[in-house]
């Protein structure tokens, strides 16, 4: 929304059906836009490409939010307020709170949470993707 800052979007091409809250990453061996997906559960955060804002259909193009703030949907763990958020270590597409020792994908947070939410549900977050 307007009064939230700044705001970074990229524009995508989905290969698969987004939803609001999703998190997403490049396809494999791919370095540009055309070919993005759901962030596997093995996804670093310099792998991590934007949040999903508004849903997108199979193959067609939309905008997803790389840096500002956003909904994030939660997977099987849970988002913490003020506790940085990375891609779920058992649900692909999806975030929870940074935790030692959780798996590949908690070595850093790609943002951080204003609120908590349990598995399935959604947090507003910040987000600040680098890939």
């Amino acid at each position: 929304t307007a009064d939230e800052g700044f705001q970074t979007w990229v524009y995508v091409k989905a290969n698969g059906t987004f939803t609001a809250g999703m998190v997403i990453a490049r396809g494999a061996s791919t370095s540009t836009y055309l070919d993005v997906i759901p962030a596997p559960v093995i996804t670093g955060i310099p792998g991590v490409v934007g949040v999903v804002v508004h849903a997108i259909a199979d193959n067609h193009f939309g905008f997803i939010m790389k840096k500002g703030v956003c909904s994030v949907v939660a997977g099987t763990g849970t988002i913490d307020d003020d506790e940085a958020i990375v891609v779920d270590s058992t649900d692909a597409g999806t975030a929870m709170r940074a935790t030692s020792g959780a798996g590949v994908s908690t070595d850093a947070g790609f943002g951080f949470a204003f609120a908590d939410a349990d598995a399935a549900a959604s947090a507003t977050c910040y987000v600040n993707c680098q890939g």
